[in-house]
């Protein structure tokens, strides 16, 4: 999809959606896969929420890490990798951003490790090793999870309340 329809995916302008792959590093294309537009509209609907701006970079820098010590960036040879897999799905196991299902809650104890689809040389560390750091990985998304959900939380009744009065102002 072109940049004019990935704005309108996130139900924002053009440039609105510029200066929000500027904001967050997403690479400006000519064509954008699915995934980008899935993955903007959800920065977008954060920003609109009110969640801090290094709120949502932490976010989405665990979330990444998190993946890659997963080795789900091996499915793809891409740079986009990230991008390309993000989806609108939701779910307690679903990582926000992404939509990625880990097949395990996101506040458990416990990660599939080892699920490399590509060929690799050996690893330095044992699965064992690795497990426990994409443990640590998860643990740490978690917590900016939560405090990302608190927020939302928090702010649905000033947001409920602000949607009714805007549509009261456009029904004007």
């Amino acid at each position: 999809m072109k940049i004019k329809a990935l704005a309108e995916a996130a139900g924002r302008s053009v440039p609105y959606v510029m200066n929000i792959q500027k904001k967050f590093g997403m690479r400006q294309m000519l064509n954008y896969p699915e995934g980008h537009a899935a993955l903007l509209t959800k920065l977008v609907r954060l920003s609109l929420c009110s969640v801090p701006q290094k709120d949502i970079e932490l976010l989405l820098a665990r979330e990444r890490k998190l993946l890659e010590m997963l080795k789900v960036d091996s499915v793809s040879e891409d740079s986009d990798w990230f991008e390309r897999l993000c989806t609108m799905k939701t779910g307690p196991t679903r990582l926000l951003l992404s939509g990625y299902d880990l097949k395990c809650r996101i506040d458990g104890n416990a990660v599939q490790p080892g699920l490399d689809f590509a060929e690799r040389t050996r690893e330095l560390f044992t699965e064992k090793e690795l497990a426990s750091d994409a443990l640590t990985a998860l643990r740490n998304y978690a917590a900016i999870f939560r405090k990302i959900q608190g927020q939302l939380i928090q702010d649905i009744p000033a947001m409920a309340a602000s949607v009714n009065w805007a549509r009261r102002i456009a029904a004007r």
